[in-house]
């Protein structure tokens, strides 16, 4: 194929009436056009240079001359030997810009590189003019997408032409195209992870080794409040990321961590995560300002919930002490004196306070509130609610509470958590039903609070999945208490709740939280 190929170029030189004897005069780019074409190929110029002048200065002391043409046959670039480049660069003419054609040239290896796709070599007389019979002249083709971009040629003289110097020439070019298809590959995947951090939900900041923030994405901006055009800053300027940068450099992990960011316009809060990254670190924001506005609305939907099942019994609780302090009205009102009157009718008074107070509760906001608390006086303050629920079934609530230590917790939360394993119980037992509430530690690192009733239990299948929304037993439920109840105790206080059957009927939940807070 080649053999005849150069057959017919030679062919097409008497057709076009070139002269062998007459060095051809070139035609050239313009300096724009050249300099366009340069910037085109840019990176695989650079890429080039930096194994071409490596090749050559091991090859010092011959005199190669390396051209670089584009998928036109254009010169643009040349590299190498001095002597070689005065004598065919300068005399010639065949300088950068020059457009390389077989009307012009003849027969030359970078025009058929081209065309054929293949090394093509062409050697002393091979050439057509004359005055490139004293050179040897190697072309290698350039691909990119399977496509010729480009040659890379090496001339020299033909008193040292050798069949190595076109083996060498396949091998570095070889090695050129691995490095712009990696190149490629990697532009291809900076793009990608351009568009996936400039597109994501998530925040993402790098902060170098001398804490000086190198890269920070459109969703951090907008989670810390800053504009999107600002200049280069530290870590030092956000001073909630600053401290937790503190506390990872010396060797804390640093997990979803939780961070409320306060700007001039909102409250965001985010889960945080530190990861190192090269010589710096990688810091992800996950803004769950949203789910917790969800979260809180769930909860107090299922605090009116709860209000509302509790009415009733709430009712029959405050109407006992009104009936006693209406008759002792009515009984001064007729004359009566005893002097233990007023102290009867102050107590039924503290009675209705207390029902009162403890039914609010339910009603306050849910920010969090921790103190060290005995989960004994907890369950106590909340009895008279507990017995509210029980007294529609007559079901008994019976106390096991044993010697334990105070536990770090938020107080109001935990009533809740109570409040709502108790109403469960009840709604589980039939009539005149049965539960016992036991307070113990279990071992010396936790606190067990058990909530064991007389009913029918849970399903096999439905007891493995206790805990997910929308799973629940009852007619008119939605599985969101129990939910609820499991992120206050192993989310907010690190602790644990395990529901299961008991051996001999009904169901248990208890829960357990760590004493050391």
């Amino acid at each position: 194929m080649l053999e005849e190929y150069m057959k017919k170029m030679r062919e097409r030189c008497y057709i076009n009436k070139l002269d062998p004897h007459v060095i051809p005069t070139f035609d050239s780019l313009s300096d724009e056009e050249l300099s366009g074409i340069q910037n085109e190929y840019k990176d695989t110029l650079d890429i080039i240079r930096l194994f071409m002048n490596t090749f050559l200065e091991k090859c010092k002391g011959i005199p190669i001359l390396v051209s670089v043409t584009d998928r036109k046959g254009n010169i643009i670039e040349y590299l190498g030997d001095p002597s070689m480049e005065d004598t065919v660069v300068n005399q010639v003419g065949l300088k950068k810009g020059v457009q390389f054609t077989e009307v012009q040239a003849g027969v030359n290896s970078p025009l058929a590189a081209l065309e054929l796709g293949i090394p093509v070599q062409v050697i002393g007389e091979e050439h057509f003019y004359h005055f490139l019979h004293q050179t040897a002249c190697y072309s290698a083709p350039l691909f990119h997408k399977n496509q010729v971009v480009g040659t890379i040629s090496m001339m020299t003289f033909v008193e040292v032409a050798n069949p190595l110097i076109m083996a060498s020439l396949e091998t570095v070019v070889d090695s050129i195209q691995r490095e712009l298809d990696l190149l490629e590959k990697n532009r291809y995947l900076d793009q990608m992870n351009h568009m996936v951090l400039e597109q994501s939900n998530t925040g993402y900041i790098v902060v170098e080794k001398s804490r000086e923030i190198i890269r920070i994405n459109p969703k951090a901006r907008d989670i810390l409040g800053l504009k999107q055009k600002d200049e280069p800053f530290t870590i030092n300027e956000l001073k909630l990321l600053s401290n937790v940068l503190d506390q990872y450099g010396k060797g804390e992990v640093i997990q979803d961590y939780k961070i409320i960011f306060q700007n001039k316009h909102e409250t965001r809060t985010c889960l945080v995560d530190f990861f190192p990254f090269q010589e710096g670190t990688l810091i992800q924001l996950h803004d769950i300002t949203e789910y917790m506005k969800t979260e809180s609305y769930i909860q107090n939907a299922e605090k009116l919930a709860i209000v509302g099942q509790m009415a009733a019994g709430v009712a029959h609780e405050i109407k006992n002490p009104l009936t006693t302090l209406k008759g002792f009205v009515q009984l001064f009102k007729e004359g009566g004196t005893s002097n233990a009157f007023p102290e009867i009718m102050l107590k039924e008074i503290e009675r209705i306070d207390q029902i009162t107070n403890e039914f609010l509760v339910l009603s306050r906001p849910t920010v969090q509130k921790k103190d060290w608390h005995d989960v004994r006086d907890l369950i106590s303050e909340i009895e008279v609610l507990l017995t509210s629920f029980a007294i529609i079934k007559n079901v008994d609530i019976q106390y096991d509470f044993h010697d334990v230590m105070p536990v770090y917790c938020d107080g109001n939360q935990m009533k809740q958590v109570f409040i709502n394993l108790v109403k469960n119980s009840v709604e589980s037992v039939g009539q005149n039903g049965k539960l016992i509430i036991s307070v113990r530690s279990r071992g010396n690192d936790q606190l067990l609070i058990s909530f064991s009733d007389d009913g029918n239990g849970f399903p096999d299948q439905i007891l493995q999945r206790m805990g997910q929304p929308f799973l629940t037993t009852k007619k008119d439920g939605n599985g969101l208490g129990l939910m609820i109840c499991k992120r206050v105790v192993e989310e907010i206080h690190n602790g644990e709740i395990c529901i299961r059957n008991n051996s001999l009927g009904g169901a248990a939940v208890d829960v357990l939280l760590p004493y050391d807070g």
